[in-house]
């Protein structure tokens, strides 16, 4: 059993306990919260105890120096997954840390090399890795089912900014920026290396304000190519409704997925019309993505997603920042 401590106690946190809850390979045992606000971090650890059976520790140095305590859950803002990812690495903690690993890729190098010089395990959230559809998908990229990749379509919004209030850490450029980039579009660039392999080059990128009640961008595209000469569109909004969609085209067939929707279609070159293509029942991703955390924190095989492919990602978000902002292509930096 691999005992946790939950840092940062928000929705998403609840979301990874509650999908956490009765296994036999990890449990919350503790958590921890620390928004600079003293009454309403008490409130928060003592409202998840009682949800979860998490125990309050006020100090986060206390949490490092418990030795009840195998590893972290690490749902904070983003500026500061790399100052915890480092303290945890040096007090031996594993590392559990949600998406983006980092806001550069320099910081996220140097959380990277502190969590290998400690031996510890470093993971990064990016739980859509793990659902049925995205299996699917990579299944008949691996098969060739496709033949030449040629292009590729990423889309994934979501309407949170709607109901973000002023002052939420997520409604700041700094923590979030580029719009859609670090709550939605990282999971599509990340969907694209696993299947495709790296982007090298944004071509153009564009984040803007269209909706939001806060003055935020909240509405993000842009055009990629990839290392292997396929091209791509990734874009995404978090004021408009709900949808993960990622479509493929090849010389072969194409694939047309809905990944949290849980649906694929397959359409063979010359086919009147797409059929739905048979995938594995729903699964609970944020499960099986801790249970892989654990299984790797207690030696068992490797977390499927090495921190450096993490990385590369971060490093994709910089080049689509700069291409906003100069409107120029943006060649992606090597890791």
């Amino acid at each position: 059993m691999l005992w946790v401590a939950a840092i940062g106690l928000g929705w998403w946190s609840g979301m990874h306990a509650s999908a956490i809850e009765g296994s036999e390979l990890l449990r919350i045992e503790a958590c921890h919260n620390d928004c600079g606000d003293a009454a309403y971090d008490s409130a928060a650890m003592k409202s998840y105890a009682e949800r979860f059976g998490a125990r309050p520790v006020v100090r986060f140095d206390d949490v490092l120096r418990d030795k009840s305590i195998d590893a972290l859950l690490v749902t904070t803002p983003h500026s500061r997954h790399v100052p915890q990812i480092v303290a945890a690495a040096r007090a031996g903690k594993h590392v559990l840390v949600e998406k983006p690993l980092s806001i550069t890729v320099e910081s996220g190098r140097s959380a990277i090399e502190e969590a290998r010089k400690a031996g510890v395990v470093l993971a990064v959230g990016l739980n859509r890795r793990f659902t049925s559809p995205l299996k699917a998908v990579k299944s008949l990229v691996d098969q060739g089912a496709l033949g030449t990749i040629l292009h590729a379509e990423g889309q994934f919004s979501y309407p949170g900014a709607m109901e973000f209030k002023k002052g939420y850490w997520r409604a700041d450029p700094a923590e979030a920026p580029a719009g859609a980039m670090t709550a939605t579009l990282i999971h599509m660039i990340d969907a694209f290396h696993f299947l495709l392999g790296p982007i090298e080059r944004v071509v153009g990128a564009r984040s803007k304000h269209r909706a939001a009640p806060l003055p935020i961008e909240d509405t993000t595209s842009m055009l990629v190519e990839l290392a292997s000469g396929a091209t791509g569109y990734i874009g995404g909004s978090i004021a408009a409704a709900d949808v993960t969609m990622l479509n493929l085209y090849g010389a072969k067939a194409s694939v047309y997925a809905g990944i949290d929707e849980e649906q694929v279609a397959f359409q063979k070159s010359g086919a009147p019309a797409r059929e739905p293509f048979p995938i594995e029942p729903p699964v609970n991703s944020l499960r099986l993505q801790a249970e892989a955390f654990a299984r790797a924190c207690t030696g068992g095989p490797a977390f499927p997603l090495p921190p450096e492919e993490a990385l590369r990602a971060i490093a994709v978000m910089e080049a689509v920042i700069r291409s906003a902002r100069t409107s120029s292509a943006v060649d992606v930096k090597p890791i």
